[in-house]
C-alpha cells in the first residue's frame, strides 16, 4: 500500500470523526467531556499509568459512539420505515455506548477522586 493511499485513508477517517462531531449531539457531549477530563488530568497531574486508563476509557467511548452512529445510519438506509428489529439494532448499539460511558465515568472517578481529596486536604 502506498503512502498516498494510507494518507487518504487517514483523511477519510478524520473526516468521519469531524462529521460525527458536527452532526451528532452526543458526540458534542463526548467532546466536551473529553476536554474536561484532559483538563482535570493536567490540573491534578495524573501519572502515566492513570493517563493510560483515562485514554483507554475515553477512546472506548469514542469508538462505541462511532460504531453506534454507523449502525444507526446503516439501519436507516436499509430500513427507512419503522421496524421493530431496526429499533432493536439501534437500541443495542446505543446500549453499548451507555455501557462504555458508564465505565469511563467509573474509571475517571476512581482516578480523579483521590486527587481531588488530596487537593482539598492540602489547600486547607
Amino acid at each position: 500500500m502506498s503512502f498516498k493511499k494510507v494518507n487518504q485513508s487517514i483523511g477519510h477517517a478524520i473526516d468521519g470523526i469531524i462529521d460525527l462531531i458536527n452532526k451528532e449531539r452526543n458526540a458534542k457531549i463526548h467532546l466536551a467531556s473529553t476536554i474536561l477530563v484532559v483538563y482535570v488530568g493536567y490540573k491534578f497531574d495524573f501519572s502515566s499509568q492513570e493517563w493510560i486508563w483515562i485514554s483507554l476509557a475515553v477512546s472506548c467511548v469514542w469508538v462505541a459512539e462511532l460504531f453506534n452512529t454507523s449502525i444507526e445510519r446503516l439501519t436507516n438506509l436499509v430500513s427507512p420505515e419503522h421496524h421493530p428489529l431496526a429499533k432493536q439494532v439501534k437500541d443495542y448499539a446505543a446500549g453499548a455506548v451507555l455501557v462504555m460511558s458508564l465505565w469511563a465515568i467509573l474509571v475517571f472517578c476512581l482516578i480523579a477522586i483521590p486527587h481531588l481529596v488530596m487537593w482539598l486536604t492540602l489547600s486547607n
